[in-house]
This record gives structure tokens, C-alpha cells and sequence, in this order.
């Protein structure tokens, strides 16, 4: 498994860094080029790569974290405890959003230096200027349903490679 994820993972290495956010709690990240695309009738700009990670993960620089997984679930600076109830999973009022936000915008020339990864799916993305993102998966789950974290390239629109409690899937 080590070697297969860091083949097809490897394609990032040299890539920029363009930009990350997510959709509930999906980590998504775009690298590569800006590409066009037609999704559902429209044309729309994208990064070639794309990494979607469900598992846990963080970035990290040096011996500090700088936003991880968890953060989805802590209310930004902003939030005011005395007067609404909070709701992680609306854009901006997590610690997710404004940690992304900022940092995506102090690093915006970060380019992928490495890859590695471990026998249980696990991935580092070494990034320039010394950050490192890392994904560990932390389910035993290992049904269909199990997925860790997957990586595809939107220009080739071709399978999406996927590590899953049951290893290694191809869709």
C-alpha cells in the first residue's frame, strides 16, 4: 500500500498549492494548475489535482500545528457564546475557516516537496517553507462506507484513487 499511494500521490511533487476549504467536515485541497472544466453544463475553473481527506489530519510547521481535523468543531475567535448557539458546520464560524483562511493567505506559494505515506494509508505532504500535511487514518471501520481519503485529477477525469479500511479502491 506505502508504495502505491506514494506512485500515484508523487504526481503532486513540484505542484502549488492553491487553495483548500471544505464542505462539512471533507477537507479538500487543489493542486496543480488552474484548469477549465465543464461540471453539470458549466465551465468552471479548478486545480488539476484534487485531495479530499476524511480522516483525521493536520498541517504542521515545525513542532506546532497550525490548524488540523479538529478545529471543525472549535468556534472561531469571532463566535460569541453569549448571544447564539454554535453551529460548526456553517461556512465561517469555526476554527477550521478562519485558520485556513489565514494561512492560505500568508503561504500562497507553497509547492509540494515530498510525499510519504505508511502500510495503513497514512499520508505526508511535505510542503515548501517547511509545512507538512499529514492524514492518519483512525477508524477500524472497514466496510464500503470507510473511506479515508482519496486523490484525483480532474483534468484526466480519470479514477479517483481511494484508501478505504479495506485498502486501496480505484472508482
Amino acid at each position: 500500500m506505502r508504495e502505491e499511494i506514494k506512485s500515484q500521490v508523487g504526481k503532486l511533487v513540484g505542484l502549488k498549492l492553491q487553495y483548500a476549504g471544505r464542505a462539512s467536515n471533507l477537507f479538500w485541497l487543489g493542486f496543480g494548475d488552474i484548469i477549465q472544466i465543464n461540471r453539470r453544463g458549466r465551465t468552471e475553473e479548478t486545480a488539476e489535482y484534487a485531495l479530499h481527506i476524511q480522516c483525521s489530519w493536520r498541517i504542521s510547521l515545525d513542532n506546532k500545528i497550525v490548524v488540523a481535523s479538529r478545529d471543525f468543531y472549535s468556534p472561531s475567535s469571532e463566535w460569541d457564546d453569549k448571544n447564539e448557539d454554535f453551529e460548526w458546520d456553517t461556512l465561517g464560524n469555526n476554527r477550521f475557516d478562519e485558520r485556513i483562511k489565514t494561512f492560505m493567505k500568508d503561504n500562497g506559494q507553497l509547492t509540494v516537496v515530498n510525499i510519504d505515506s505508511d502500510e495503513v494509508g497514512g499520508l505526508k505532504v511535505f510542503l515548501s517553507d517547511g509545512y507538512k500535511l499529514e492524514a492518519f487514518p483512525d477508524s477500524s471501520e472497514d466496510d464500503e462506507q470507510s473511506e479515508h481519503w482519496r486523490f484525483f485529477n480532474r483534468k484526466e477525469n480519470g479514477p479517483h484513487f481511494i484508501v478505504t479500511g479495506n485498502g486501496i479502491d480505484k472508482v
